[in-house]
């Protein structure tokens, strides 16, 4: 009975009628938010893992501040853990500016320190009509600097009922709050009744596997191609198992990692399974010029899943996810287009050869126990998301 209730969201429907566009990280994606957030009329829902209290966190907050002074309600919720470099200070200013702001997930309560299921999604609702979601943070590593190339990440930025069905989510986090009726307006017409958007939830803790789900449905009905952009890509036995019948399908399965990351451990780890990856026909590029922390799937250049969803087990057990489904050939073509082209541009190509050459006994070894002690982490994860106190 239990394991219904998990799979009792397999067959969401699509809603159709929207407008979307897909955008990388960088400097300008920031840009793009502060236009957005000027266009907000009556409510603003900012959902994210990381907020900063540097250059860009504040060019964020100084945005949301001047909506905020127009009268638009504004409620941020930033995960506790991830957001511990949001100063108390920058928090004190957008509350006195009328923001709402709250911390998920507190670190230490009732005597025990919380580490485990965190607010992983990235999502920004505006007025119920537009929305953005996607894997970037509020931070200046996504934004770059002249010394340090932005990381690599995506977001899609939807017009239509999605963004309205988002903001019910949104909300829904939000506990002991009224919040205020909005007025009747006139809601955005979406230009392209072709694109089919579903939402997509992780929340293993809640029941909701949605996103896994996706992802293996989408890895057994490939066809031709599946692109994946992997930030933190280590995939469990189940998954590496439906990757390699995609490829005894005949399905060109291309995967984009970085060559260096912020969590050095888990190059490593990934690095282990770089030997059952390329045996097994699976094409694997490391970015060179900076993290990857981005988390696309495209299967067949028609189908795209876009979002916080980390193809491994801490974000299909532990984490709090969300992602977008979008079945549209326009959008999935111009996103896969474009992460191929990084691969062959920017990143280079991880074959057999390649690796035999350039790794010693001493480096598998540390690879090995890397993997081992990741495996390990991601267990302890998902046990304690489980005994985490749902009054949070």
């Amino acid at each position: 009975m239990k394991r219904r209730s998990i799979w009792r969201n397999y067959n969401k429907p699509y809603v159709a009628n929207h407008s979307i566009e897909w955008i990388q990280s960088g400097e300008k994606y920031y840009d793009r938010l502060v236009e957005i957030i000027a266009s907000a009329n009556t409510e603003i829902q900012l959902q994210t893992y990381i907020f900063k209290a540097d250059r860009t966190g504040r060019k964020i907050a100084n945005a949301l501040i001047d909506a905020a002074k127009r009268g638009v309600n504004i409620y941020i919720l930033i995960d506790a853990y991830g957001s511990q470099d949001m100063s108390l200070e920058l928090q004190q200013t957008m509350e006195a500016a009328g923001i709402q702001l709250r911390r998920y997930g507190v670190l230490f309560s009732k005597g025990r320190f919380h580490i485990a299921r965190r607010l992983h999604r990235k999502v920004m609702v505006i007025d119920g009509q537009t929305a953005v979601v996607g894997g970037i943070n509020i931070a200046d590593q996504y934004a770059g600097t002249s010394k340090m190339p932005a990381w690599l990440d995506f977001a899609a930025i939807v017009t239509g009922s999605t963004a309205g069905r988002l903001e019910l989510i949104c909300r829904s986090r939000w506990k002991l709050i009224k919040f205020p009726k909005k007025p009747k307006t006139d809601k955005k017409q979406a230009s392209h009744p072709s694109i089919m958007i579903r939402v997509r939830r992780n929340d293993f803790v809640r029941n909701q596997n949605e996103i896994a789900i996706s992802y293996r449905q989408a890895f057994r009905q490939a066809e031709k191609t599946l692109v994946i952009v992997g930030g933190y890509f280590l995939p469990g036995g189940r998954t590496r198992r439906l990757i390699k019948n995609a490829v005894n399908r005949g399905v060109d399965v291309s995967v984009l990692v970085a060559e260096k990351s912020d969590v050095g451990i888990m190059v490593s780890a990934r690095r282990y399974l770089y030997g059952w990856l390329t045996k097994n026909g699976i094409r694997v590029f490391e970015y060179r010029p900076s993290n990857v922390h981005g988390k696309v799937l495209v299967r067949d250049e028609k189908w795209c899943s876009i979002g916080s969803y980390d193809l491994n087990n801490l974000s299909t057990f532990s984490n709090i996810e969300l992602n977008l489904d979008v079945n549209n050939v326009e959008f999935s073509k111009s996103i896969s287009d474009h992460i191929q082209h990084i691969m062959k541009g920017e990143s280079t190509e991880i074959t057999l050869r390649s690796m035999l050459m350039n790794r010693n006994i001493l480096t598998r070894l540390k690879c090995w126990l890397a993997y081992r002690f990741v495996k390990i982490l991601f267990v302890l994860s998902v046990v304690l998301a489980g005994k985490k106190d749902e009054k949070q």
